[in-house]
């Protein structure tokens, strides 16, 4: 029978290594670094490919019994998640009284010997035990706990990994991560300083790579796709061409792929992807010019269900379908999975018949997904996600913005919690009835009014008189008919807070990346500060500061990078012994003090004063061996003594000893 071989928005997994193209030199590094270290990181942007990469690529380098793969998603908790997969593999037959793992390398000559194990070690050594391979905990999607996950959450899972790697078994850990997230793993890189010394980026699809994926994809042998040999150099740079941005010379895979699907509908209209279909140059140019495939595509699915659905759904339109969709999308545009009744909370106002009719189309589209396991639905791509956000109205916005800042703080530990602003109240005062507030946020409210209140009232009594004269004031001037426009004021005093309070947290996440030397993020915030004020043209604002930031963050980004890379060089050549590492692990961190980074001052200065210790060290040491090769007899070890002393003379050219011993061989 013939494959279908596209996986539209899908990603490629153990099985599709047949149908897999475009990746062999990113799968041979991935194949390479992960035997060089325990903790590997993969990162690049949303759609480069870089789950594919990891179930699908990286599988074809390895037989069954050469390791066994464990892939987490969070789900609703990274550790609950972590959690269930590890049990699930350990088998209920493993009995639960463990204590004898403990005893099995009871070898008093270790250290390790004596060290009580944890329950997550004693699940990990009962896997191997039971499989004897390596084994690999990849973490897919790992921005998820940084976006939807909160601190005590995140603080649990660093511990975690801190007790995985302490184990001593084969074991490794890979975490795929988006690229703009990389900032965010600051806390967890403090506890687990290996955590980025092995990473690899996966890159967008140039030409090559899509000439690959499209020759690859027609001359399978099975496959229901073909083209004319004289056609694909052509069908190439039509498809490259028609998807790429203006500005790269790149494009995402899953646009790739939608686009590729595209093109197959358009030839056959087959639905069941069963039919045989020829690409060819008049097929293409049958689409046409196309813009932005995703939103294209997108806004062909919203209008197929909104007609879809309108005998049975009067009310339904395109808007209706955009908001059950929302949810979907974090503010950041990247997924957040929700469950039937985690939607229904947070659409009260919209039938539950009609969400779930949509969720089934959605799903059925391929735009939504449905884990059974963990009963979530999710959005097919990270891609997908910023379509939807870029579709929400400013009011979105804010009621998601509210619901955050209620979240952050709820779930906070009670001793760590602060109570909201008089501004903050004010700013999620008109989304509350929006909103099902669990016992404990409605609480929190509750205290933060109080607490403003207990300000107000700490006033001195003749302003608490004039504020309520002007109270009074305000409730006659309502009573004789300017009701509507008081109400109006507050509507429109409300946005410019909401506003406001956007603007100001762009601005803190701005600040807070460039203080943890997180540039690309901040210059992204920067960008977003610019765009969110083009929204509002009636705000004051210094665009040419704004682009100075920009421009600043660019070139401390660039800093950084040539700082950090020659940092971390000299410090491994600086573990070395031999002179002419030394030199250059000596002339490196010269050169990075010389970059003028400030943010990397304080931390260069330990390591040339420590090399410079090492330095009188290797120089003793260096001298004392020429005192031994000029006493050997009939100067038969000179030259060599003569080119030790030479190489000493360059880390510390004014010696005497050194210039005493070199006129002795001379």
């Amino acid at each position: 029978m013939k494959k279908y071989p596209f996986k539209f928005l899908d990603a490629y997994s153990k099985d599709d290594t047949d149908i897999f193209f475009g990746r062999d030199e990113e799968i041979e590094a991935l194949y390479e670094m992960i035997f060089q270290t325990n903790i590997l990181l993969v990162y690049g942007a949303s759609g480069t490919g870089k789950t594919s990469l990891i179930q699908c690529g990286l599988e074809t380098k390895f037989q069954p019994h050469d390791r066994l793969p464990v892939y987490i998603r969070r789900g609703n908790n990274l550790n609950n998640s972590l959690e269930k997969k590890l049990a699930e593999l350990k088998g209920s037959e493993i009995e639960d009284d463990l204590d004898w793992l403990d005893d099995i390398s009871d070898d008093s000559s270790t250290p390790e010997a004596t060290k009580q194990l944890t329950p997550i070690q004693k699940t990990i050594q009962t896997i191997y035990q039971n499989n004897f391979k390596p084994i690999y905990l990849i973490f897919d999607q790992f921005e998820e706990l940084y976006i939807i996950g909160n601190k005590p959450e995140q603080n649990q899972f660093i511990e975690t990994v801190k007790e995985i790697i302490e184990i001593d078994q084969p074991i490794k850990l890979i975490f795929s991560v988006r690229e703009e997230y990389l900032g965010y793993l600051y806390e967890f890189e403090k506890a687990v300083p290996q955590l980025l010394r092995k990473k690899i980026r996966v890159e967008p699809m140039n030409i090559d790579k899509v000439r690959q994926v499209i020759e690859g994809a027609t001359t399978l042998k099975n496959s229901n796709i073909s083209i004319k040999e004289q056609e694909k150099t052509a069908i190439t740079e039509i498809i490259f061409d028609k998807i790429k941005s203006k500005k790269e010379l790149t494009i995402q895979l899953p646009y790739l792929q939608v686009f590729l699907d595209k093109l197959y509908m358009t030839i056959t209209n087959d639905e069941s992807r069963n039919a045989e279909a020829e690409f060819t140059v008049e097929s293409l140019k049958a689409i046409g010019n196309i813009g932005d495939v995703l939103s294209d595509f997108l806004e062909e699915q919203v209008k197929y269900i909104s007609v879809e659905l309108k005998n049975s759904f009067t009310e339904i339109d395109t808007k209706k379908v955009w908001a059950i969709l929302s949810p979907f999308a974090t503010l950041e545009g990247t997924k957040d999975p929700l469950s039937k009744a985690q939607l229904f909370e947070r659409l009260p106002d919209i039938d539950k018949k009609l969400i779930k009719k949509v969720l089934n189309l959605f799903v059925n589209r391929r735009i939504l997904r449905h884990s059974e396991t963990d009963d979530l639905y999710e959005l097919a791509h990270d891609t997908l996600a910023q379509r939807v956000a870029e579709k929400r109205t400013d009011d979105e916005i804010a009621l998601l913005e509210v619901r955050r800042l209620i979240k952050s703080q709820t779930s906070m530990k009670a001793e760590a919690r602060e109570t909201f602003t008089e501004k903050q109240l004010v700013f999620i005062e008109p989304y509350l009835q929006k909103l099902k507030l669990t016992d404990q946020e409605n609480n929190h409210i509750a205290e933060s009014r109080r607490e403003v209140e207990k300000q107000k009232n700490a006033k001195t009594k003749r302003q608490r008189m004039i504020i309520t004269i002007v109270s009074v004031a305000a409730v006659v001037s309502i009573l004789f008919g300017i009701f509507g426009f008081v109400n109006m004021f507050k509507a429109q005093k409300s946005a410019k807070e909401a506003i406001s309070s956007r603007i100001m947290g762009i601005q803190r996440d701005a600040q807070t990346h460039l203080d943890q030397e997180r540039y690309e993020l901040a210059k992204e915030k920067y960008k977003l500060l610019i765009n969110t004020y083009k929204k509002y043209p009636k705000l004051n604002y210094d665009y040419e500061a704004v682009s100075k930031r920009i421009i600043k963050c660019r070139e401390l980004d660039s800093l950084s990078k040539i700082f950090y890379e020659n940092i971390d060089i000299a410090d491994s050549l600086a573990k070395l012994t031999d002179i002419d590492n030394f030199v250059k692990a000596d002339s490196l961190y010269k050169f990075a003090l010389n970059l003028k980074y400030e943010k990397g001052e304080d931390k260069i200065t330990p390591k040339i004063e420590a090399l410079d210790e090492k330095r009188k060290n290797i120089i003793a040491n260096n001298i004392a061996t020429a005192k031994t090769y000029i006493k050997a007899p009939n100067k038969l070890l000179f030259p060599e003594a003569k080119e030790l002393l030479l190489k000493l003379q360059q880390l510390d050219p004014e010696n005497k000893i050194i210039i005493d011993l070199l006129k002795q061989v001379n």
